[in-house]
């Protein structure tokens, strides 16, 4: 999560986030749908000050009044995306750990045992709360409140399927 990115990670990363929280979106706000892609825009020219806008009810014509959960579906989404990535990648070099000794262990004329590896790879119970405790503790901190944090955390997961 730390290290630089190149354009074409960080496009990767947004259309993975875009593609997230229009999900999330659909489940936690359908209404906001028809919304989602000009606040996407919004979001991804200023993010925080998308956010800011977004962090308290908007008054918007005739006592209509507005707090739009998008741009901050987008922030979580890009964070969750991030964490999901990180997890991936230990998986993987659990995953290529025997691989990677197998073929040392051919270069080197020593018999191999190895299992294939597994087809598809699932989130364990304890990743999937690692997951919506992180995406929750993000939505806090992104200033939304506990009721929106969960909702938009467990739209998340729903998202994640089992």
């Amino acid at each position: 999560m730390g290290e630089p990115r190149t354009d074409q990670q960080t496009q990767e990363l947004r259309e993975l986030s875009t593609q997230l929280a229009r999900l999330v979106i659909d489940r936690a706000a359908p209404d906001e749908l028809l919304t989602f892609d000009e606040v996407a825009e919004e979001y991804y020219e200023d993010p925080q000050t998308t956010l800011m806008l977004n962090k308290k009810d908007e008054a918007v014509g005739f006592g209509l009044e507005l707090a739009l959960l998008t741009p901050f579906a987008l922030a979580m989404a890009e964070f969750v995306v991030d964490l999901i990535g990180d997890l991936l990648r230990d998986v993987a070099k659990d995953v290529a750990s025997p691989a990677i000794s197998g073929a040392l262990k051919r270069m080197l004329r020593v018999g191999t045992d190895q299992a294939s590896p597994p087809d598809g790879v699932e989130l364990t119970k304890e990743q999937r709360a690692q997951i919506f405790a992180a995406a929750r503790e993000q939505a806090t901190r992104l200033g939304l409140d506990e009721d929106k944090a969960v909702l938009l955390g467990s739209a998340i997961i729903g998202v994640l399927g089992k």
